[in-house]
């Protein structure tokens, strides 16, 4: 009987002046008149049928009724804060759906993620794999993790971290051209090209990138293979196949395990970063927030 929105201001009015046991107070406290506040209450005890307040000279108290109101709306009020909390933690026991491209997640994210399972084990992680940049509009997927992320005006974006570039390959197959000893032999070689996450700029894009700022001028469209799955084209390369253009952050743990090697060149600024996006809507929202923070700390970690 009292759910209408003009009764819970009423009941609302009625809280703050029993806990002040003054209308001027919860007229400060509520950006009211006094003249207001007392207006209000009036009108709730005509609409109870009973008096809330004893109006003595220079104080107010309660009536039994009062107190009794008073009691049942101070249990509401908790409830209504609890179930508040609740919601809130509950917003990380739910399911993030986060978009990667498949390298990345297998190389670099899955390696990591323990951690966050340990912080956070009630709230479940879906990951989707894109090779390309995931579509908010068309897809369930709640952020994304992508190399070279465009920057929308409807997406908010967080970059998290640069790129190197370096060529690698198996060792047998750097000591078939002796590489390690005469550098131009990478002329010769098979050039292994992936665009996992980069097919905006072409399957040689990374390649040129890397000729550019080494200064080496080499046939990288002669004698090539492509991949568009970057894990595929490192096994390639693991395979003796050829030289891939290896990404840094996605090459590291094989080349401190011994299986690929960077046998010549300098390691280039790639020009792109990693960044987490999502809907701009969405930056407040504590699951957003948990697995943002937890990716910086990480990387942070890795520096």
């Amino acid at each position: 009987m009292l759910a209408h929105q003009g009764n819970l201001a009423l009941l609302h009015t009625f809280e703050v002046a029993a806990r002040h046991l003054s209308f001027t107070r919860a007229a400060d406290e509520l950006h009211l008149t006094q003249g207001a506040v007392s207006q209000r209450i009036r009108q709730l005890e005509n609409h109870l049928g009973f008096r809330l307040f004893l109006r003595m000279t220079r104080r107010l108290a309660l009536t039994e009724e009062g107190q009794r109101l008073l009691a049942t709306l101070t249990r509401s009020l908790r409830r209504i804060n609890d179930e508040i909390e609740d919601i809130r933690d509950k917003d990380l026991r739910g399911t993030l759906t986060v978009g990667i491209a498949p390298t990345l997640g297998l190389q670099w994210l899955i390696p990591r993620l323990p951690r966050f399972q340990q912080r956070w084990p009630g709230l479940n992680l879906m990951l989707r794999v894109r090779a390309g940049a995931v579509d908010f509009n068309e897809e369930r997927v709640d952020l994304a993790i992508y190399y070279g992320a465009t920057p929308s005006p409807d997406l908010h974006r967080e970059p998290l971290m640069s790129e190197r570039l370096l060529p690698v390959c198996a060792p047998a197959y750097a000591a078939q051209f002796n590489l390690l000893e005469d550098p131009d032999r990478l002329a010769d070689v098979c050039f292994i090209h992936a665009s996992e996450s980069s097919d905006v700029q072409g399957l040689f894009s990374e390649w040129r990138i890397w000729c550019e700022q080494s200064g080496m001028a080499l046939p990288i469209e002669q004698r090539h293979y492509g991949f568009n799955h970057y894990l595929m084209a490192v096994q390639a390369a693991k395979q003796g196949m050829g030289v891939v253009m290896g990404r840094e952050c996605l090459v590291k743990p094989l080349l401190e395990s011994g299986e690929l090697i960077a046998p010549c060149g300098p390691v280039v600024p790639a020009g792109r970063d990693y960044a987490l996006i999502y809907p701009q809507e969405n930056r407040e929202r504590p699951r957003f927030r948990a697995f943002s923070d937890w990716l910086h700390e990480e990387i942070a970690m890795a520096i």
